[in-house]
């Protein structure tokens, strides 16, 4: 069997978020290292999601269309009209505006279908019903957040509804026989991308969110703790990064609203996490490095000195709080016994002459 007819019985999703110019994909399958073959996504041109006997070549010619200016309905035309194997095929594609479609073949193993509204498209094959589809969409809708989120939701809801009809519905855990996996578990992977413009960790690609998990017992499980470990470790240098990238460029709008869906994502964050400081530390020194959101950013890095007090790093942020909020004084004073104690670190001591210089300068009347 040639590699381009590989069977990936799966179901996936493809959505936009107009809000936050993000585009994305999750899936799951009973398939190996399905992140490798089903979703493709770039910021600003759309998402692809190609499966069933899955051609791979539609990602990225699907996105050079896309970048072409055809619609997605064009854009399956294009791709299924010069594939013999056409009839076996399952595809779908969102653009930069959120218009979506999506095309199942006759031959997809059954049961195989979706649905395309605006910004957003679910689809599957060798499902248990239409359900499956259906419950992802719902999911996906009711869920708040962002858009990785929602499409780990929808996911979640998928399996919920019986996922891979191969698999146990009965029960939420595969069933493991002599260390394998039940191959009727109908689980194995699962992956989700999300791009965003200048969003990469060195704020040059849109590489925004790229999480998979390539064989698993409980891929869509193991896919959500990836995801909220990129929440504590990524989320928030990402953000503040962005936000700084976007004032530089004179796009205050968008930064005030990244900025704004930062603030909602902290608290979240911050009561879920209530007592990990050195998270709270991240969102105290992201909020204050971009001066926004200042009441908070006292709330968390007071939180974190209080249960790391002999964190330094946690009272250096403390002290950068207080100096972004026009208190001088009172952040030359943190600053001054961290100097004290550790006279070799020269981030302190240019801190310190940061915060002594403002203490000292005249305010204004």
């Amino acid at each position: 069997m040639y590699p381009s007819e590989y069977l990936v019985s799966t179901f996936s999703i493809i959505a936009y978020d107009p809000n936050a110019q993000e585009w994305g994909a999750a899936v799951e399958s009973k398939a190996f290292a399905v992140g490798a073959m089903v979703p493709w996504v770039q910021a600003s041109v759309g998402a692809v999601a190609t499966q069933s006997h899955v051609n791979i070549s539609f990602g990225p010619r699907g996105l050079a269309l896309l970048r072409r200016g055809q619609d997605p309905k064009a854009v399956i035309q294009t791709l299924i009209s010069r594939d013999k194997g056409a009839a076996q095929r399952q595809l779908a594609v969102i653009d930069a505006q959120g218009r979506a479609a999506n095309y199942t073949g006759d031959e997809c193993p059954a049961w195989a279908g979706g649905i395309a509204e605006q910004n957003v498209a679910v689809q599957g094959n060798l499902l248990a019903g239409e359900r499956v589809v259906t419950a992802m969409l719902a999911a996906f809708h009711k869920t708040p957040g962002k858009l990785g989120a929602r499409l780990i939701a929808a996911l979640e809801a998928g399996q919920r509804a019986g996922g891979d009809k191969r698999g146990d519905v009965s029960s939420r855990t595969p069933r493991i026989r002599n260390n394998m996996r039940d191959d009727t578990s109908g689980q194995q992977a699962a992956a989700l991308r999300v791009a965003r413009e200048k969003s990469d960790i060195n704020g040059i690609g849109d590489n925004y969110i790229d999480l998979r998990v390539d064989d698993h017992t409980a891929p869509i499980a193991e896919l959500r703790r990836l995801y909220e470990v990129w929440e504590r470790e990524f989320y928030p240098f990402l953000e503040g990064n962005r936000i700084k990238a976007l004032l530089r460029a004179k796009k205050y709008a968008r930064a005030q609203r990244t900025h704004r869906e930062f603030v909602a994502n902290a608290e979240r964050l911050a009561r879920k996490h209530s007592t990990d400081a050195d998270l709270l530390n991240v969102l105290a020194w992201t909020l204050a490095q971009n001066a926004f959101g200042l009441d908070a950013a006292l709330k968390y890095a007071r939180r974190a000195a209080k249960l790391k007090p002999k964190d330094e790093n946690i009272a250096d942020t403390l002290a950068e709080v207080y100096y972004q909020r026009g208190d001088a004084a009172q952040a030359a004073e943190i600053e001054r016994a961290l100097v004290t104690k550790n006279s070799e670190r020269a981030d302190f001591q240019e801190q310190l002459r940061k915060f002594e210089k403002a203490a000292q300068a005249p305010r204004r009347a």
